[in-house]
C-alpha cells in the first residue's frame, strides 16, 4: 500500500483497533492460478507477539482451494472516510481528495478443517457481535435444534492467516495547514451524517 510519511499509523493499538471496528473485510488470496476476493466477517486475535486473523468461508467458494494449498493472502480493512471538497479550505488552488483509514493485513492462509476448531471460530464470532446488543440476550448456537449446527459445519471451512506484514495508513490532512483542516472539519460536520462526522472527529483530533 502506497503510505506517504505523513499518513502512516504506526500505533499498533490503534491500528487493531481499526480492524476489530471494521470487521467486514475483503480478503484477497493470489497464487500463480490467479486471485480470488471474497468479502466476510474476520476476527483479529493477538496470541503474544503474533497476530492472527481468523474467518471462515463456504465450501463453494473458489477461495477455499487457495486456503487449502496455504496461498498468499492481503486482508483489507477499511475505516472511517469521506470526501474532502477544496471549498472547505481557506486557502487557494486546492483540490479535491478523499480522507480514510485503512489497514492491510498479509500473510499465508492456513485451512483449519476439524469440525470442533470451526464450531469454536463461529462461536467466538458471534459472541463478538452479539455482545454489544445488550441488553439482548446473546445468540448462541444452543437455541439450534439437535444435531443442525453439526451439519452446518460440514458446509463451511474455518482459515487463519497468520500476519507477517501489518501496514496502516491514516491519511487526515495531516499535510494541511491547520486552518484547511478546520474547514474541512466544519464541512464534514455540515453534512451531519455519522460517517462524515466521524472523519471530521479524527481530523480534529
Amino acid at each position: 500500500m502506497y503510505i506517504p510519511p505523513a499518513f502512516r499509523l504506526d500505533d499498533r493499538a490503534a491500528t487493531l483497533a481499526v480492524m476489530r471496528e471494521n470487521a467486514f473485510a475483503i480478503l484477497v488470496a493470489h497464487s500463480a492460478e490467479g486471485i480470488e476476493i471474497t468479502h466476510l466477517p474476520l476476527m483479529v486475535e493477538q496470541r503474544g507477539e503474533d497476530l492472527v486473523i481468523r474467518g471462515h468461508v463456504a465450501r463453494a467458494n473458489l477461495i477455499v482451494g487457495l486456503i487449502e494449498s496455504g496461498a498468499a493472502a492481503t486482508a483489507v480493512f477499511s475505516g472511517p472516510h469521506a470526501y474532502i471538497s477544496p471549498d472547505w479550505y481557506a486557502s487557494e488552488d486546492q483540490v479535491p481528495t478523499w480522507n480514510y483509514i485503512a489497514v492491510h493485513a498479509s500473510g499465508r492462509l492456513k485451512a483449519v478443517p476439524a469440525a470442533g476448531d470451526t464450531n469454536d471460530l463461529l462461536a467466538d464470532l458471534s459472541a463478538e457481535h452479539e455482545t454489544p446488543l445488550v441488553p439482548k440476550k446473546p445468540w448462541t448456537h444452543h437455541k439450534m435444534r439437535e444435531g443442525l449446527m453439526g451439519r452446518m459445519i460440514k458446509g463451511v471451512l474455518a482459515f487463519e492467516l497468520p500476519v507477517e506484514r501489518l501496514e496502516a495508513k491514516s491519511k487526515m490532512s495531516q499535510n494541511k495547514k491547520p486552518e484547511d483542516i478546520a474547514g474541512a472539519a466544519a464541512g464534514l460536520r455540515g453534512r451531519g451524517d455519522a460517517g462524515n462526522v466521524t472523519v471530521a472527529e479524527i481530523m480534529e483530533g
